[in-house]
């Protein structure tokens, strides 16, 4: 007995080894920049947990402690992005090892069960959230051993399981209110020790009331000054806020139709199809219906993810949510241990097919592997938020002066934040986000810039309803500096070229910004009060005078000037406007000139063009 037993734990590490392997081979070890379903959250982890602080609603406050003391007991040795990313492995494998150990309690060999656990590790959903910094592989981990012990207590009827049972139940509730849809389930495997449960009431609740104790640590951190807080955590109504948690309330719309009736349905069946194909997680939930354990924990288990099936199909917002993506997960899970249920079966019957069993399950496990390795690599290695940075870090120290960037809650703001804290980027800058007093901040005279596509969500219209009317330049790169006064400066030269419009360029600065992009800078002044709206040219050409359009290489036209945000009839006279042009050079083509000029459409639909400035390009790439 001590032999099996010693096999079986080696067996069940080496699924959580395999498991935790797979995860780090796809590991996010930067900001995150996906804007995919799986990755909603992830920014506003990698600045929560290392800072000790909060995140959003329900507060999780079992993960952000946990989190915090794991990724600061490895700051020294690993960045924030890396740490949070590897907490989610840990919990990953400790959710492999733990639905390793539910099969084997419900009588499955441990080879078997090995096999089907690093199945279900493989599953897009359980992979992804593995790699990146999210709470679900905690979750699911709370969730198994919540099985685990109700199938013990079902079998044992000890004490002990039951104290284990309400302890992991209430801290899995508090963590995560969607562990109480497994509660039909476990309320049949407890049914026939039910005296003993009602003689432990007391005790029980002792364990509910201690759970929801936890979330003492959110006003905690908000007493102690955490500089990442999310709501109010702090003040009764922010802590009830978190606690009752009911966002998802109004989510929960029953169909009307029966367009609405196959749309779910289809959606519903694309998101399972998405971790596993059809034909196996079918398989599997059938397979718990097999016999060979008593009907109890038969119907247990599949009243264990009925539930979770139910509200993938009620909660529904017309799109692949990160909420969906997660409620998924348990039906997976118990199809995994379904179809551990059929191999056993197999294996039971005829033991020589054991060998051909493991066979089809590694090649199955490979099969999965090379599917879903692509997908999860396309999200956790999504770093386009360094585009950010590297526009932020372009924007100049003015000494002696209060400079600010705003950026919108989400991705952009979290990575810049990140970068500032964790990268030491432009420390200069005090960032805010679009929930902050832009009048106050206007009012006191600050430096005040912004992303371009901040635009897109807060307009020049609505800036103007808080502050008034605001002029538009560009310091750098894909980077707005707003202003309540128009720039207007005495220029010691004569301009570039005047365009005879009543705009001249006064100056440009054309340079290499990397090997495959050039910077170009354009500076502007109304010499009067344009009474038109003109739209840029900006062409990169492969001679000084083209010929015709097999000469352009490319084309960088602005419906308006600052990213088509400002147009030149809301300019001033006298005004000076900056802009700045990112012009992607192929290292195929080696252009010669960029040319620049100002044109607009009259009403008989022909255009009207200005002279065109004529820039060399340097020759030497960096």
């Amino acid at each position: 007995m001590r032999e099996r037993k010693i096999a079986t734990w080696h067996v069940g590490l080496l699924a959580a080894i395999v498991a935790f392997l797979i995860f780090l081979s796809t590991l996010q070890t930067g900001p995150n920049g996906s804007p995919h379903p799986y990755a909603t959250d992830i920014g506003e982890l990698q600045n929560a947990l290392p800072r000790w602080g909060t995140i959003h609603f329900s507060g999780y406050p079992q993960y952000t402690f946990l989190g915090s003391l794991f990724v600061t007991v490895l700051l020294p040795i690993m960045s924030p992005a890396v740490s949070t990313s590897l907490f989610s492995a840990v919990w990953g494998a400790v959710a492999v090892a733990l639905l390793f150990w539910l099969m084997v309690e419900l009588g499955v060999r441990a080879w078997v069960a090995g096999l089907t656990a690093v199945l279900y590790a493989l599953s897009t959903s359980m992979w992804v959230d593995a790699s990146i910094a999210e709470i679900h592989t905690m979750t699911m981990a709370i969730l198994f051993g919540v099985l685990l012990t109700a199938v013990r207590f079902n079998r044992t009827g000890s004490k002990k399981d039951l104290y284990w049972l309400a302890f992991l139940g209430s801290m899995g509730i508090v963590h995560q209110r969607a562990i109480a849809f497994v509660g039909l389930g476990i309320l049949l495997l407890m049914w026939p020790h039910w005296q003993l449960v009602l003689r432990k009431l007391p005790q029980l609740i002792g364990f509910g009331i201690l759970a929801l104790a936890t979330y003492l640590y959110l006003p905690l951190r908000a007493w102690m000054g955490a500089d990442w807080l999310f709501s109010a955590p702090g003040t009764a109504q922010g802590l009830s806020a978190l606690i009752i948690d009911d966002g998802h309330l109004e989510d929960i719309v029953f169909p009307k139709t029966s367009e609405e009736w196959n749309a779910r349905i289809r959606g519903l069946l694309a998101l399972l199809n998405d971790d596993w194909p059809w034909w196996l997680w079918l398989t599997g939930l059938l397979g718990l219906l097999i016999p060979g354990r008593t009907w109890r924990v038969r119907l247990a288990l599949t009243l264990a993810w009925v539930p979770y099936l139910l509200m993938s199909w009620i909660v529904w917002e017309g799109y692949v949510s990160d909420a969906l993506l997660a409620i998924k997960m348990p039906i997976i899970a118990l199809a995994a241990v379904g179809l551990a249920f059929i191999l056993e079966a197999i294996v039971a019957r005829q033991q020589k097919l054991g060998y051909t069993v493991a066979a089809i399950a590694i090649v199955l496990a490979g099969w999965l592997y090379v599917d879903n390795r692509p997908d999860i690599l396309e999200i956790t290695q999504d770093y386009r938020v360094r585009e950010a940075i590297a526009d932020a870090r372009q924007i100049p120290e003015l000494a002696g002066e209060e400079q600010m960037l705003m950026a919108l809650w989400g991705h952009d703001f979290w990575a810049l934040a990140y970068a500032q804290a964790y990268e030491d980027e432009f420390p200069y800058l005090e960032l805010v986000d679009h929930n902050s007093d832009f009048a106050q901040i206007f009012a006191e005279g600050t430096t005040f810039y912004t992303l371009d596509k901040t635009f897109y969500q807060k307009p020049v219209s609505n800036w103007e309803e808080i502050v008034g009317p605001v002029y538009l330049t560009s310091p750098a790169p894909q980077i707005v500096e707003l202003q309540t006064a128009p720039l207007l400066l005495d220029f010691e030269t004569a301009p570039e070229l005047s365009l005879a419009n009543g705009i001249n360029i006064q100056e440009t600065d054309l340079r290499w910004r990397d090997e495959d992009k050039l910077d170009l800078q354009i500076v502007w002044q109304a010499d009067e009060t344009p009474t038109e709206d003109y739209s840029v040219a900006v062409h990169v050409v492969m001679k000084n005078t083209p010929t015709g359009p097999q000469d352009i290489v490319l084309q960088a036209d602005s419906n308006h000037p600052v990213y088509g945000w400002y147009p030149t009839s809301q300019w001033q006279a006298g005004e000076v406007v900056t802009e700045h042009y990112e012009l992607a050079i192929p290292d195929e083509l080696s252009p010669s000139h960029v040319r620049v000029s100002m044109y607009r459409q009259l009403e008989d639909g022909s255009f009207e063009n200005s002279e065109w400035l004529t820039l060399a390009i340097p020759q030497n790439r960096p």
